[in-house]
């Protein structure tokens, strides 16, 4: 006679991007702690990024049996071409997550670590403003979040952030997702992680330093602290929901990302023809 057993029931996605020129099996290694914690909860999915790429800041030579590395950003590009950028990004992450057959609304968070936290967090704005596949994207977490010390490239994304934010019209052009950013007091790119944090909204965001440098927290009262701050991101998430992808209007009235960007966000999406 056959058991009458009852399907274990899927867990929510959490999508994992690692740091410029680095790869999905490394961000593995780097998070091994920290993911045996999120892994009750989460199904996480690593993704490589869309570029290959040299060896990134502190790969070498601890990972240099482990070839194949990968970034998602390009160093110089301006506001307007950053946006069409990511959005190629987005398009390529949504066609990872097909391939291994995680479905759309599976997704409720990214969680990156340096430039992958970056993207992370351009992920999240994305949905926000209805340009996203992923219609239950609710949060992401920022690790080291920076751009290796590269102000204009700040520059660039506070005014990017700032558009977003008059976009969903908010006043203060502070970034409007739920957000929880870990930075490590010994990290060389500290400041940029500090910065970040301030741009985004202070309601939505849970922020923490750790003992430590340029790496994913590996402590374990670290790494306690930082998996608490998860779920609390995603219980506030859950109270205050994006709005769904289909009312949400294309940037109003034109938005203009940058002073030298004449081009709108629906503009650029014409020409990326990413669909939603």
């Amino acid at each position: 006679m056959l058991r009458n057993v009852k399907p274990k029931a899927k867990k929510p996605v959490v999508v994992c991007l690692h740091g410029s020129g680095s790869s999905a099996a490394i961000l593995g290694i780097q998070t091994h702690i920290l993911s045996k914690s999120l892994s009750k909860t989460y199904d996480l999915i690593f993704l490589d990024g869309i570029t290959p790429s040299a060896p990134g800041p502190g790969v070498l030579p601890l990972f240099a049996d482990m070839p194949g590395y990968y970034r998602w950003l390009a160093p110089e590009l301006s506001s307007s071409l950053r946006m069409v950028e990511l959005l190629g990004v987005a398009k390529y992450i949504n066609e990872q997550l097909e391939a291994q057959n995680v479905k759309a609304e599976e997704v409720v968070a990214f969680l990156g670590f340096s430039q992958g936290a970056m993207v992370s967090l351009a992920m999240l704005g994305l949905r926000l403003i209805g340009h996203s596949s992923l219609p239950n994207l609710q949060f992401c977490v920022a690790i080291g979040a920076g751009t290796t010390g590269n102000v204009k490239q700040m520059d660039g994304i506070e005014r990017i952030i700032s558009g977003l934010s008059k976009a969903l019209g908010r006043t203060d052009g502070k970034f409007p997702g739920y957000t929880v950013q870990a930075c490590g007091l010994r990290d060389v790119w500290y400041k940029d992680g500090r910065r970040l944090q301030n741009m985004c909204a202070k309601d939505k965001t849970k922020a923490m330093d750790y003992r430590d440098g340029h790496v994913v927290p590996r402590q374990r009262v670290d790494v306690g602290k930082l998996v608490k701050l998860i779920e609390g991101i995603d219980e506030a998430s859950k109270a205050d929901p994006p709005r769904p992808i289909e009312e949400v209007s294309v940037m109003t009235p034109g938005l203009q990302i940058g002073e030298e960007d004449a081009e709108s966000l629906e503009f650029l999406m014409e020409r990326i023809k990413l669909q939603a």
